[in-house]
C-alpha cells in the first residue's frame, strides 16, 4: 500500500514539487511574496491636466531629506552604449549616489513620503537581520554612510506619516520602511509586484523583510491611462514611467516653494538627465525607459520652471 498525505500519494507529491521546482527555474520568482490591493486613494487624470498647472505652485510643503550616501557601477545608472555617452567617453567606474526620501505635507490629508529613505537598523548593521548576507555583500551595504534615518525625518514633521508612495519597490527605495509604524499603506506602480527574475529567488526574502510582514501594498490604478490625480485637487500627479521597473513611478508635486518633479529611477544620474540618456543595465526594460526619460524631460522643457530631483542624484 502506498504512502499518502490525503488523496495525493507521495509520488504525485514528488512529481508536483519538481515541477513547481522547474517552473521556478525557468521564469523566476516574483520579487516579492506579499499580497496587494489595488488602491482606492487617487483618481484618474490625464496629461492635459498635469500640463493645465504644471507651472503653478500649489499647497503641499515639500522637503528633499538626504538619507544616506552610497556608490554603485555607472554602467547601472547610465546606458553606456548610448551613442552620447560613448561621445562623452564614458568609462565604467563607481559612481557616488544618494538615497533619499521627500516629505509632502497636504493641508487637508497630512503628511505623506516620497520613497522611504533608509531605517535606524542600518546603524548597526551587525543586529540587522533584514538584508540576507549574500546581498550584503553583493550590495556592498557596508559603504552606506547615513545622514538622516527615516525615523529621524519622520520625529522632525509636523504631523504623522500616513502613507509611501514609492518611485518603485527596489530594495534602495524601501530601506526605511521599518522605522514607520506597522500598517502604513505603501503605494506601488502597476506590475512591480509582478516582476519575475531568477535573481529573485536569491532577494524575494530581503526585499519582503524590507517592506515589513504589516505592510500593506497598494497598487496605483492608472484606469488605461499614464496620470494619476493623488489627493483629487491637482496638487500631486503620478506619472507612470515605466522602465526601470514595470511599474516605475514619478511624481509632480505642486509645492508652495513650486512645482518639482521626483523621477525615480527613469532618470538617475544628474548627467544622465542633462544628456537625455536613459539608465544602463539596472533596467528591467531599456526601451521603455527611454520613451519614459524623453517625456519626462519633454514636460520639463515645456515648463522650465518645474524643480527636477533624479532618483540618485541632485541638479
Amino acid at each position: 500500500m502506498k504512502a499518502s498525505i490525503g488523496s495525493l500519494n507521495l509520488g504525485q507529491l514528488a512529481r508536483s514539487v519538481a515541477g513547481l521546482v522547474l517552473a521556478t527555474l525557468l521564469y523566476g520568482c516574483s520579487v516579492t511574496s506579499h499580497d496587494v490591493e489595488p488602491a482606492t486613494l487617487g483618481k484618474v487624470s490625464s496629461w492635459e491636466a498635469l500640463l493645465a498647472v504644471a507651472d503653478k505652485p500649489g499647497p503641499i510643503v515639500f522637503e528633499k531629506h538626504l538619507a544616506a550616501h552610497w556608490a554603485v557601477d555607472l554602467s547601472g545608472l547610465v546606458n553606456l552604449d548610448n551613442p552620447v555617452a560613448v561621445a562623452a567617453g564614458l568609462k565604467d567606474k563607481t559612481e557616488p549616489i544618494e538615497l533619499y526620501t521627500y516629505s509632502l505635507q497636504h493641508p487637508r490629508y497630512g503628511t505623506f513620503l516620497v520613497d522611504s529613505g533608509i531605517s535606524e537598523r542600518f546603524r548597526r548593521p551587525g543586529e540587522n537581520h533584514d538584508i540576507a548576507w549574500i546581498i550584503r555583500q553583493v550590495m556592498d551595504t557596508s559603504a552606506l554612510r547615513i545622514e538622516h534615518t527615516t525615523r529621524e525625518i519622520a520625529s522632525n514633521l509636523q504631523t504623522p506619516v500616513e502613507g509611501v508612495f514609492l518611485t518603485h519597490i527596489h530594495m534602495d527605495h524601501i530601506m526605511g520602511l521599518s522605522d514607520l509604524p506597522a500598517g502604513v499603506p505603501v503605494y506601488v506602480g502597476p506590475g512591480d509586484t509582478e516582476m519575475k527574475s531568477m535573481e529573485y529567488l536569491v532577494t524575494q526574502g530581503t526585499t519582503d523583510r524590507l517592506l515589513g510582514a504589516g505592510t500593506h501594498l497598494r497598487e496605483w490604478q492608472f484606469g488605461g491611462g499614464d496620470v494619476i490625480d493623488i489627493f483629487g485637487d491637482a496638487s500631486v500627479f503620478a506619472i507612470h514611467s515605466p522602465g526601470h521597473t514595470p511599474g516605475s513611478t514619478a511624481y509632480l508635486v505642486r509645492s508652495t516653494d513650486g512645482p518639482q518633479l521626483i523621477t525615480g529611477d527613469a532618470c538617475h544620474t544628474a548627467w544622465g538627465w542633462r544628456h537625455g540618456v536613459e539608465p544602463g543595465t539596472f533596467s528591467y526594460d531599456q526601451q521603455r525607459s527611454v520613451a519614459s526619460l524623453m517625456r519626462l524631460i519633454k514636460l520639463v522643457r515645456a515648463h522650465p520652471g518645474i524643480a527636477v530631483h533624479p532618483g540618485h542624484q541632485s541638479l
